[in-house]
């Protein structure tokens, strides 16, 4: 959700009717053909679900669990739930639902990862709000689902110090620890936001008391973590100040840099609504190469600038876990400056060490207001990308309500990528993924050979 004033934070958030059915299946076809797109939640009149998120079990890759926010026409009605849905044949059909929040009329900025042993955790904040969006409770939930993603039982209700906005979940898959950050507004901080960290070690049952992990940094916001190869913990956030920061800690959580780190610091950030009114708060993202290739151990940074004359996605990456930083290179294959908007990426790294960076991107329709979901690959470690591939089967436009969410996270497993996004192809905007080899993109027996669209 968006960050500030809180009001305005607020105000973004909206709605789901409290008489959907708790479960609902979307159907599919028998037979997919190569990026099919397939519809993720179970659609009704007026919705907008957006903020997407997805976790695959290391223990079975056709089995994956999404989340989103469930959006909605009417934003007086200050209500907001969390949807969900589960796949167990590598995402071609889904099962979706509801999640119970009781007493609290929004819940938003959802999270999930899953564990060694497939055990899912999903985080998000909740909120009690009045029709003029006056903030008068607010939460901070995480929940876990022991039975693959069908239900799942609350563990952490947490009463943050003013206001706990986008939790962000990362699990150390050695070691199953659980690792969750948040934004906070603390006393004294004069309303500006820090990053807060806990761990659980026992599976999500308890959780350490919070620890703040920004210590200069005034407004800092949009925190995600990631755990090293070796289980360093790193968190990126950033700022009002379009500064782009890094915290970790190297001994699973205890202690931090006294100083946070400068990822990069001459970010010319786009503007914040788009064409269209699509909002657009330019949050980064950040992964870690845990593979045994060349670059493991590897940090990437990824985020929206408009150095080079228009809105594109850049990369970073940090070769001494997180203290200085490469130049970052452009991700987008599109022209340069040519007016374009490339928005929303989020960034994998797969088991060879390939990195996989997706994101919204308008480069076909002249009056920017349409767009699709790419992909771009490196597999030089962050150096190059190649062709950019458009997952979305054609560019769409946002839903009616102009929120397209703050980040869309996917997941990898099995040799391939999942994203997940929303569009507005049906008017009102739904959930969508695809199922996509990391190998052969369109699966035509050649390699990657760069033959879709770009």
């Amino acid at each position: 959700m968006s960050r500030k004033p809180l009001v305005c934070a607020l105000a973004l958030s909206i709605l789901v009717s409290s008489k959907f059915p708790q479960w609902g299946q979307v159907a599919t076809p028998a037979a997919l053909p190569p990026l099919a797109n397939i519809q993720v939640n179970q659609a009704y009149p007026g919705d907008n679900p957006a903020e997407t998120t997805m976790a695959a079990d290391p223990t079975n890759p056709k089995h994956l669990v999404a989340a989103w926010i469930e959006l909605g026409p009417d934003p007086t009605q200050s209500q907001g739930v969390i949807g969900y849905a589960l796949t167990k044949d590598g995402g071609g059909s889904w099962q979706s639902a509801l999640l119970d929040t009781p007493g609290f009329n929004l819940t938003f900025d959802p999270s999930i990862v899953a564990d060694s042993k497939g055990n899912f955790y999903l985080t998000c904040a909740g909120a009690v709000v009045d029709q003029q969006f006056f903030l008068h409770e607010s939460r901070l939930f995480v929940f876990k689902s022991t039975d693959g993603g069908k239900t799942f039982f609350k563990t952490l209700d947490l009463q943050p110090v003013r206001f706990a906005d986008k939790p962000f979940l990362a699990v150390d898959p050695a070691t199953d620890a659980l690792y969750l950050v948040w934004g906070d507004i603390l006393p004294g901080s004069h309303f500006h936001f820090s990053v807060l960290f806990s761990r659980s070690l026992d599976g999500g049952l308890t959780f350490t008391p919070f620890q703040e992990i920004s210590h200069q940094v005034a407004d800092a916001e949009g925190a995600i973590p990631s755990v090293g190869p070796n289980g360093e913990i790193y968190v990126t956030f950033g700022n009002l100040d379009n500064k782009l920061w890094l915290n970790r800690s190297l001994d699973g959580g205890v202690t931090w840099l006294a100083k946070d780190v400068l990822v990069n610091g001459q970010i010319k950030q786009p503007p914040r609504l788009l064409n269209g009114d699509v909002d657009n708060l330019e949050f980064a993202a950040s992964a870690v190469d845990r593979s045994l290739g060349p670059h493991r151990g590897r940090n990437f940074a990824v985020w929206e600038d408009m150095r080079f004359g228009s809105p594109d996605v850049l990369l970073s990456f940090s070769d001494d876990r997180g203290a200085s930083w490469s130049s970052p290179v452009r991700v987008n294959d599109d022209a340069v400056k040519n007016g374009a908007d490339q928005f929303l990426p989020f960034v994998n790294v797969d088991g060879s060490g390939a990195v996989h960076v997706t994101f919204l991107d308008r480069r076909t329709d002249p009056g920017n207001l349409t767009f699709a979901l790419y992909l771009a690959t490196s597999t030089n470690g962050g150096l190059s990308f190649g062709p950019n591939i458009r997952i979305s089967d054609a560019p769409h436009p946002p839903g009616s309500f102009g929120f397209v969410g703050d980040y869309n996270a996917p997941a990898i497993a099995g040799g391939r990528i999942h994203p997940i996004w929303a569009d507005g192809r049906f008017g009102d905007s739904e959930i969508f993924t695809a199922s996509v080899s990391l190998l052969d993109f369109d699966e035509d027996g050649v390699l990657n050979d760069g033959d879709l669209d770009g």
